[in-house]
């Protein structure tokens, strides 16, 4: 991790960027999550709550900009939206639809979290993207 000096940077502000971005747009989509009554969707502020939800943004951003630097290829902007949309299928989607599978939340919920994670991870993406700039592609020096 320590190879690559954007690390650092791409995990910290992909770390605020997705906790802004989850808590907007899940407050957008509350009163659909609201209106399913098998799923109350009313937040009890405690401390020990929000320091697992800090923790868990925390790692996540560090996986997601370790996982980024290690594919990326300098592409810039666009290859961060790839980098968004594939992230999304592979880690969104299928849990999503897994827990469609097993609660009884219908299907607008889990096409939510999707939509959520989807905006989340392209915006992620493009800010590491541009973040980590023109940098030498994994495991590669670059030529002077």
């Amino acid at each position: 991790m320590a190879q690559n000096p954007s690390f650092t940077k791409i995990w910290i502000v992909v770390a605020i960027v997705s906790a802004a971005l989850h808590m907007a747009l899940e407050m957008l989509m509350r009163p659909s999550f609201a209106n399913n009554q098998l799923m109350p969707w009313h937040v009890q502020p405690n401390a020990s709550g929000y320091l697992v939800l800090a923790a868990a943004t925390i790692v996540l951003a560090a996986a997601f900009a370790y996982i980024f630097l290690q594919g990326y290829r300098g592409g810039g902007a666009a290859e961060g939206v790839r980098f968004g949309i594939w992230a999304t299928l592979l880690a969104s989607v299928p849990a999503n639809l897994a827990y469609a599978a097993v609660l009884p939340e219908g299907r607008r919920i889990p096409v939510e979290f999707i939509a959520i994670d989807l905006v989340t991870l392209v915006a992620c993406g493009v800010v590491a993207a541009t973040l980590a700039g023109k940098t030498a592609p994994a495991g590669k020096k670059q030529a002077a």
